[in-house]
């Protein structure tokens, strides 16, 4: 699909693909040193390094790959100096005869100005620059489904860690060892590399940690206290994410943790039964704020710290782990090929975190969950 150029000759993205989801997505190309794509109503064109082309031409979802070093040989002879990447750019788009372009909001600021003042009219692109990204194909769903997998795998490790291990003077061991918040997540992060997919910033976060729902977790786990743990993994062959959190004790587990357990798990329940093709993510959002306020925990700020649900419902996923669209407050009408979270959450201190996730896919008919992995407090 072309993007909308709004009369603009082409457009123009800089950067690394390994990094720049966008830039992956247009060309399917995965490559950690910056290159120039362009995307004319006719063409896809890439100007790449000699370490890349060979490699781009055979593997790159464009139409055309040129050599950067033949277009800094020809901005040497203008201007008579080894040239710069700004310059070698303005070579190609004067070879090219592209004078009018559209640029994403995160363009270089400094490439911007020289080819401005270079004559190059810019236009910032509408976002989001490519919204098809939202609805997934089959492949797409499948790249997906196999982080899934992982994320699952990771997470039998995770659980089967605390379920063994053993307790001495309320602080979990395993193995003769210290359980902590950094070794649970190596094992995780292990068993991810083992099913070919890469683990960062996985959470492992006991007691308290647990209320804040990015705290990565640090230190001895202990008995009693809720584990959130939140494995988001990216598959290694496809770039695409999966994300699943599970919330577990090592026993023995109060009834006020039970209760707000419950509590949340009914919630998810409640908002898998919002999802299908049409539903208003805002919607969504608030049925489940008024679950949890009609059940009695309220959101607010205590001590100094904002306590009960304090994130959004779900999230998209792909090619980044956050992506469109939202099932928040600010969140969208859901479609068919939209693969999404169900995520909600409370969060007390002196209680615990307790969080629960599933990915879903958005079908005709409702929806396919992607996790068959089952739903547990105590271990």
């Amino acid at each position: 699909m072309t993007p909308d150029l709004k009369g603009a000759d082409a457009l123009l993205m800089i950067g690394s693909s390994e990094r720049c989801a966008n830039l992956f997505y247009a060309t399917r190309f995965r490559a950690p040193d910056p290159f120039v794509f362009l995307w004319t109503p006719s063409e896809k064109i890439m100007l790449a390094n000699s370490l890349e082309s060979n490699r781009a031409r055979d593997q790159a979802s464009v139409d055309l790959v040129l050599s950067y070093t033949q277009y800094a040989k020809q901005a040497k002879k203008r201007c008579q100096e080894r040239p710069n990447s700004n310059a070698v750019l303005l070579e190609l788009l004067r070879d090219l005869g592209l004078a009018k372009l559209q640029v994403p909001a995160d363009f270089p600021l400094g490439t911007a100005d020289f080819l401005r003042g270079e004559g190059i009219e810019l236009a910032i692109a509408t976002e989001p620059l490519f919204p098809q990204r939202k609805i997934k194909d089959s492949t797409e769903i499948e790249n997906v489904r196999r982080a899934m997998r992982a994320a699952e795998a990771g997470m039998e490790t995770a659980v089967e860690g605390l379920r063994t291990s053993a307790v001495r003077d309320g602080v979990l061991f395993l193995n003769g060892d210290v359980l902590t918040s950094e070794r649970l997540r190596r094992m995780v992060h292990q068993t991810l590399m083992d099913c070919d997919s890469i683990g960062e910033h996985t959470i492992v976060a006991g007691g308290d940690q647990g209320c804040d729902p990015h705290q990565v977790g640090f230190g001895p786990l202990r008995a009693g206290e809720a584990v959130v743990i939140d494995i988001f993994p990216r598959d290694e062959a496809s770039g695409y994410y999966g994300d699943l959190t599970r919330t577990v004790c090592k026993g023995p587990v109060s009834k006020p943790l039970r209760h707000l357990y419950e509590t949340v798990l009914e919630a998810q329940q409640l908002g898998l039964e919002h999802i299908r093709p049409g539903a208003e993510g805002h919607l969504i959002h608030q049925a489940i704020q008024q679950f949890f306020r009609d059940a009695g925990y309220e959101t607010k700020e205590q001590d100094g710290y904002m306590q009960g649900y304090i994130h959004g419902t779900g999230h998209g996923l792909g090619l980044e782990i956050h992506e469109g669209p939202r099932i928040g407050p600010c969140g969208d009408v859901l479609e068919s090929g939209h693969v999404v979270t169900m995520e909600p959450g409370l969060y007390y201190r002196g209680l615990g975190g307790v969080r629960i996730e599933d990915t879903v896919v958005i079908c005709a008919d409702g929806y396919e969950n992607l996790c068959s992995l089952p739903k547990v407090l105590e271990v």
